[in-house]
C-alpha cells in the first residue's frame, strides 16, 4: 500500500512517481486547449467557430476532471494507508496504543534481515516511512500532555489524550485533523526524491547505478533541493485538500475550513522539516533521525551500532540543535534499544545469582523506565528456542550490550561457549571463538516461524 518492490498495483509512492512523470503532461495538454480556446475565441468569428469552442470547452471540461479525479484517488489512497496504521498501532486506552506501537515497530525491525540479508538497504528504505509515521504519531501523544512545543494549531488538541476515556468525538477529531496530517508528513517527508530528475542522480541515466551508494557533495546538495521543491509541490498541488461530498453548505463551509487548517498544518510541519525556522519541523525530524539509523541504507549498516541512534539524539540535543524538551520526550518513548532488537543478557537462578551462561531476549515495550533497561521477551532457556518465555526488563548489569558484563562470563570455558553458540547459530564456527559472548544477536531468523511470532502475547 505505501512502498511494494513491484510497480503497477497502486500504491502511495507509486502515485508520486506517476505524478511527478505523467501529470505535466497532462497539465501541458490542459494548457494548450485553454490557449487554443482563447485564440478561436478571439479571432474573426467564422461559421463553425462556435462548434470547435463548444468542442475544445468539452475536452477542457473532460481533461480538467482526469485531473481533479486522480488528484482525488491519490488523497484517498493515502487516507486508507493512515487508517491502517492508526488501526494497527492506537487502541482504546493509552497502554494499548504502546503495546500495539511497539508490536507495529517491532514487527517491522523483525522483518528486516539487516547485514546478513542481500538487499537490506532497498526493505530499509521502503519500511521507514512506515516507521517514522508511528514514531511521529506517539511522540505527538507526549508533546501534547505537556505543550513541549508552543503552536497555534497543535495548541487546540490539548485534550486529544481524552480519545481514551471512550470519548468517541475527540477520537475521530484526533484522527482526521491531527493523526492523518502527521502520518502523512512522516511518511510523504523525502517524497520529492521520487521525481524523475532525483532518480536520474540516484540511479544513473541508465538505472544502473548503486541508489544507495556515498554520492558526491554537488549531487547531494542538488539532491536536497530536489527533495524540498518537490516535496513541497507534491502535498501542496499533487495532493491538496479532499473534496466535500454532501449539499449541506454550512457543513461544506465547516469541512473546508477544518481540512484547509490540516493542511496548512502540515506543509508548516514538513516545511519546517527541512528549513528549521520555528522548531515545529523537529515533531518528524527527530523521528527521521533516529529510524535513518535503526532502518539505515549504509553498506556499513550494523545492528550493533542502533543504541547510538537515542546517543546522536541526545548529542544533538546537549549542543541545542534540537528541541531539548521534545528530544527528552522521544529519548523516553524509544530507550536506547530500538522495537526487535536482540538482547543477550546473564540470567539467575532461583536464588538470584548470576549464571554461569547466557541466553536471548527480544525488545518488545516503549517508554522503559531507565532507557539501559528494556522490557524484553525471554526467548531461549538453557540457549534453546522457546515460545512460552517470559516477559521482563532486563538490568543494566546483566545485559551483554555493555563491555563489562561480558567479563563477567570470561570464566565460561572455551568448550562450553562453543557448545552454546553451535546451538544458536547454525552458521556459526570455530574460527568466531574470540566472539563467543555477543553484545547482542539477530533475531530475524528466530522470527521467520510462526510459532514465534505472538512476542507481544502475555504468559498465562
Amino acid at each position: 500500500m505505501v512502498y511494494p518492490y513491484e510497480s503497477g498495483f497502486g500504491s502511495v509512492f507509486e502515485d508520486a512517481r506517476h505524478y511527478f512523470s505523467l501529470t505535466p503532461t497532462l497539465e501541458a495538454h490542459i494548457e494548450k486547449i485553454k490557449a487554443n480556446i482563447e485564440r478561436v475565441t478571439n479571432i474573426k468569428r467564422k461559421k463553425g467557430d462556435a462548434h470547435i469552442v463548444e468542442e475544445l470547452t468539452d475536452k477542457l471540461k473532460k481533461n480538467t476532471q482526469k485531473l481533479e479525479d486522480e488528484r482525488l484517488a491519490r488523497i484517498q489512497r493515502l487516507h486508507a494507508v493512515c487508517e491502517k496504521i492508526i488501526e494497527l498501532s492506537e487502541g482504546e486506552s493509552w497502554d494499548e496504543t504502546q503495546h500495539l506501537s511497539s508490536k507495529f515497530l517491532g514487527t517491522l525491525m523483525l522483518l528486516t534481515p539487516g547485514s546478513s540479508g542481500r538487499g537490506f538497504a532497498r526493505i530499509h528504505q521502503r519500511y521507514k516511512p512506515l516507521y517514522k509515521a508511528v514514531l511521529t504519531l506517539r511522540l505527538v501523544d507526549k508533546l501534547l500532555t505537556h505543550d513541549t512545543i508552543s503552536h497555534k494549531y497543535l495548541s487546540k488538541y490539548r485534550k486529544a489524550a481524552f480519545r481514551f476515556d471512550g470519548d468517541t468525538m475527540w477520537r475521530e477529531k484526533w484522527k482526521s485533523e491531527l493523526a492523518i496530517p502527521i502520518i502523512t508528513a512522516a511518511m510523504l517527508q523525502d517524497v520529492g526524491l521520487q521525481c524523475p530528475q532525483a532518480i536520474t542522480i540516484l540511479k544513473g541515466e541508465n538505472g544502473d547505478l548503486d541508489e544507495f551508494r556515498l554520492l558526491a557533495e554537488p549531487h547531494r546538495k542538488e539532491l536536497l533541493k530536489l527533495n524540498y521543491h518537490y516535496t513541497m509541490k507534491y502535498l501542496s498541488d499533487g495532493l491538496g485538500t479532499p473534496k466535500y461530498v454532501g449539499n449541506d453548505r454550512s457543513e461544506r463551509d465547516e469541512f473546508d475550513k477544518i481540512q484547509y487548517d490540516a493542511h496548512h498544518f502540515l506543509l508548516q510541519l514538513v516545511k519546517d522539516a527541512f528549513i528549521s525556522k520555528t522548531g515545529l519541523g523537529e515533531v518528524i525530524k527527530i523521528p527521521q533521525i533516529y529510524a535513518s539509523f535503526v532502518l539505515s541504507t549504509k553498506y556499513d549498516y550494523s545492528r550493533l551500532s542502533l543504541p547510538k541512534g537515542y546517543m546522536l539524539i541526545e548529542q544533538l540535543s546537549k549542543k541545542g540543535a534540537l528541541n531539548k524538551q521534545l528530544a527528552q520526550d522521544f529519548m523516553e518513548i524509544v530507550g536506547y534499544f530500538p522495537q526487535g532488537f536482540g538482547i543477550t543478557f546473564i540470567p539467575t537462578n532461583e536464588h538470584n545469582q548470576e549464571k554461569d551462561q547466557f541466553e536471548c531476549a527480544i525488545v518488545i515495550g516503549l517508554n522503559p523506565r531507565n532507557p539501559a533497561e528494556p522490557y524484553c521477551k525471554v526467548v531461549t532457556r538453557n540457549q534453546n528456542y522457546i515460545s512460552s518465555g517470559i516477559q521482563e526488563t532486563i538490568p543494566k548489569n546483566r545485559n551483554l550490550y555493555f563491555p563489562a558484563n561480558r567479563k563477567k562470563l570470561m570464566r565460561i570455558g572455551r568448550e562450553r561457549l562453543t557448545e552454546i553458540m553451535s546451538q544458536l547459530s547454525s552458521n556459526f564456527s570455530a574460527d568466531s571463538i574470540d566472539d563467543l559472548i555477543p553484545s547482542y544477536w539477530e533475531p530475524y531468523d528466530f522470527f521467520g516461524f510462526k510459532k514465534h511470532q505472538n512476542l507481544w502475547a502475555k504468559i498465562k
